[in-house]
């Protein structure tokens, strides 16, 4: 694709909808939007993100660049987290996420993550009218987060809050909260460093334990445990969250598709799946060419910004038989939001283990479970967020 070329490539907007997405797949895999260039189709999608010639070009440091967060104390202390760096860096502070997130050990809280379901499920006074947000989606994560640093369940208000108040704000852009999630950071950090060194003295099976003696091992430097400890709390649960209900709201709007997971109760990993190609979490995974990169039959000049757009790459009609269509026995297909290579979803892991639990075990308790009125969600130039979803487990 010559230069001439890429200047005549379709425009796209930030926040497009599935059908403008279409339409601009019809002219080709690639556009352009005022971020930069704008990858439409999934394989494309893929190679960029598994490509070498790509780097994230400060990560995470862009959104706060976009919403003002500058300079200052707060700035600092989130240059030192994993999501805003890259190179040697990044790597090692892979190492304690890799060691503690890694399949294997994921594997291990499947009996825990039920037990916490049911848990939630149990807790519903009202089964005739539940915010599924509040009241489930919720909860899962942040009742795991405690499971996985060995703090009190009774602090599930307090982390949610916490949480609720750090990542948001940034991820949407949102100027006005910006003191909120500043002030959250730091309540974060105070928590954190208080846990941390109470357990140093009662070492156990837990996230934290295993950090304090990925310190001991030399893996990581005692002064980047507390930036991997502040990343787990931000990143483990506001996505997964979202994710829950985006998933449980594209499943129940068209009746047909809850059938087919009740009809395949086997099948909860592929809906899970299913959905987040449908509506994932993340609208696009940006990528960096820090030199002239070639990628299909384009050549992406130096210094442009390439935004897989995962919107637009799960419903690609050249990988996807009826893209806009759920449907259960699709080939085996990575979800783009998820990243890949070393930029990957360090958690995704968990993640697919929550979802999946959490459709199998609302199929055998509650089938007949169904919206009460149209759900909302919010589609964002970074991310989707489930605005409102309540529904009936009978």
């Amino acid at each position: 694709m010559t230069s001439q070329s890429i200047r005549s490539l379709p425009y796209v907007s930030p926040a497009a909808t599935d059908a403008e997405y279409a339409q601009a797949r019809t002219q080709g895999w690639l556009a352009t939007s005022e971020r930069g260039f704008e990858v439409l189709t999934y394989d494309q999608g893929w190679e960029v993100m598994s490509s070498k010639e790509f780097d994230i070009g400060g990560g995470f440091g862009n959104v706060l660049d976009a919403v003002g967060l500058t300079e200052g104390p707060y700035r600092e202390e989130w240059n030192k987290i994993i999501v805003c760096n890259e190179g040697d860096a990044r790597d090692r502070l892979r190492k304690p996420f890799m060691h503690l997130l890694k399949p294997a050990q994921v594997a291990k809280l499947q009996t825990k993550v039920i037990e916490l379901i049911n848990g939630i499920l149990d807790d519903i006074e009202d089964p005739t009218d539940v915010d599924f947000m509040a009241q489930i989606a919720d909860r899962l994560p942040t009742q795991l987060y405690c499971e996985l640093i060995s703090a009190p369940l009774e602090m599930e208000s307090e982390i949610y809050r916490i949480t609720n108040s750090i990542n948001p704000p940034l991820l949407t852009f949102n100027r006005e909260r910006l003191q909120e999630s500043e002030d959250a950071f730091w309540e974060g950090m105070a928590f954190l460093r208080d846990h941390i060194e109470a357990r140093r003295g009662n070492l156990g099976d837990d996230f934290t334990s295993e950090l304090i003696r990925c310190v001991d091992d030399g893996m990581i430097a005692e002064d980047e445990m507390m930036s991997v400890a502040m990343a787990l709390l931000i990143a483990s649960m506001d996505n997964t969250m979202h994710q829950l209900g985006l998933t449980f709201g594209t499943l129940l709007e068209d009746r047909t598709r809850w059938e087919q997971v009740l009809a395949r109760p086997t099948a909860a990993v592929q809906a899970g799946e299913e959905t987040i190609r449908l509506c994932p979490r993340f609208n696009v995974v940006a990528r960096h060419a820090s030199r002239e990169s070639v990628v299909g039959d384009a050549t992406i000049p130096a210094d442009s910004w390439v935004m897989v757009a995962t919107r637009s790459g799960g419903r690609d009609e050249s990988r996807f038989d009826a893209p806009d269509a759920f449907q259960l026995g699709r080939p085996p297909s990575k979800a783009l939001q998820f990243g890949g290579a070393s930029f990957s979803c360090l958690g995704a892991t968990l993640a697919r283990l929550e979802i999946s639990q959490m459709l199998r075990i609302v199929a055998e308790r509650f089938p007949n479970i169904r919206l009460l009125g149209d759900w909302e969600k919010t589609v964002g130039p970074m991310v989707t967020e489930c605005a409102r979803l309540r529904v009936s487990l009978v």
